[in-house]
């Protein structure tokens, strides 16, 4: 049975989400308040070197178990390039008697013992640390290592999640899309054509017995189903949206942390090797990677997550203490002199932040509590998926989950 849905937000959770629908026969309408697709994913180009090179201004690398991301990138012609680089091994430059090789093993003996936990467990990463004796410089360039990736402080992400996927310290290899990972949401936008609205913020959602009212720009549509595929910032602040939400997901969303993330790219006049430099300190990372063509791109690429140290790095006004350290750190690279770039996700309204990470204490009755419907409205996310929470991959399966529970309730009806 054919139903009219709405899905809210046009990233990748909302975009697989509407795929999967149009497929399954329903009449889809994608509110997005941007101005583009993508979301939280954003490519653009940087001059650099005589030339112009693609640079991520949001989520970047593509990583091993991929197979959502990889299926829809095959789906529209879209290659994955190499990075030369593994998005997992950084060097930690400011602590010299550190290796990488020292940080790997530790960060194996913390994946070990957190794989020992109970599912819910309350223990945190910064929990394994001490319980594995990890002490000093080590220790912090662990710590910054996990920080970088989670976006949150060691103390709030749950350990068995996080040691596992997000934080893995083994070398593997990285990819990027093509072109700008940017190729992969406008692929799928174009494809469902004038189905998604740009500039169409939504303001409220009511559910009534029988459907859903959506309120965007003042006027009131009509849906007999809801996806919310809205940043977990914005659908956990009551200042954007307002949507009626129960106790019982509200409890779940409450083991959820926000993080912070802002990535920074300077151009360079020639062409580097690959490498991956993190500054343990002030808890950013820097990159030099393969793009399309494969060449080296003569940019230098930068991270910095968690929320204070990023306000040290000073996002809030002008980043030049950010800009500076990049500068000093990587002096081995031939740098421009043209302003850095840099992207604070954690001031964009739209976002009110990067990914998130999940909280010890995080069940699987959670995950089950993130998921689940109410009522007529269904939900996607890369904070839902407990496998690939934060990441790309979840947010698209997270996506076709809710698509596929909504066409099986709409074929019972």
């Amino acid at each position: 049975m054919s139903a009219r849905i709405a899905v809210l937000g046009a990233g990748l959770a909302g975009l697989a989400a509407a795929t999967r629908l149009v497929e399954d026969g329903h009449d889809v309408v994608v509110f997005e308040a941007r101005e583009r697709a993508g979301g939280r994913l954003w490519s653009e180009t940087i001059r650099a070197a005589g030339g112009e090179h693609v640079i991520e201004r949001g989520a970047e690398f593509v990583l091993d178990g991929y197979t959502t991301l990889r299926k829809h990138c095959a789906n529209h012609g879209l290659e994955l390039v190499d990075t030369g680089m593994s998005y997992y091994v950084r060097t930690p430059a400011d602590r010299p008697g550190v290796t990488t090789d020292q940080m790997a093993a530790l960060g194996k003996s913390a994946a070990e013992a957190a794989a020992e936990l109970a599912h819910g467990s309350t223990v945190s990463v910064a929990d394994i640390l001490d319980r594995i004796g990890v002490e000093g410089d080590v220790r912090e360039a662990i710590e910054a290592r996990i920080e970088m990736s989670t976006a949150v402080r060691v103390d709030q992400a749950t350990a068995e999640e996080t040691l596992e996927h997000v934080a893995s310290f083994e070398r593997q290899p990285s990819w990027r899309i093509g072109g700008g990972n940017q190729g992969l949401p406008d692929a799928l936008a174009a494809a469902l054509g004038d189905r998604v609205r740009y500039g169409a913020r939504v303001e409220a959602v009511r559910q009534a017995e029988d459907a859903v009212s959506v309120t965007a720009a003042g006027a009131d549509e009509q849906f007999d189903y809801v996806v919310v595929a809205l940043p977990f910032g914005v659908l956990d602040s009551a200042e954007h949206v307002d949507i009626d939400l129960p106790d019982w997901k509200r409890e779940a969303m409450s083991r959820v942390v926000q993080g912070h993330a802002a990535k920074i790219h300077l151009a360079l006049n020639s062409v580097p090797d690959t490498s991956a430099v993190m500054n343990v300190s002030d808890r950013f990372w820097t990159w030099t990677a393969i793009e399309q063509g494969g060449a080296v791109a003569p940019v230098l690429n930068g991270f910095g997550g968690e929320v204070g140290r990023l306000k040290a790095l000073g996002i809030e006004g002008d980043s030049a203490e950010w800009e500076r350290l990049a500068r000093e750190q990587r002096a081995d690279l031939d740098l421009a002199d043209a302003p850095a770039v840099v992207t604070a996700w954690t001031l964009d309204p739209l976002a009110e932040g990067a990914y998130t990470a999940h909280a010890p204490g995080f069940s699987q009755r959670d995950a089950e509590a993130l998921a689940a419907p109410h009522g007529r409205l269904y939900f996607a996310g890369e904070y839902i998926d407990r496998e690939f929470g934060g990441l790309m991959e979840g947010a698209l399966r997270s996506g076709e989950e809710a698509a596929a529970a909504i066409t099986a309730t709409a074929t019972k009806g």
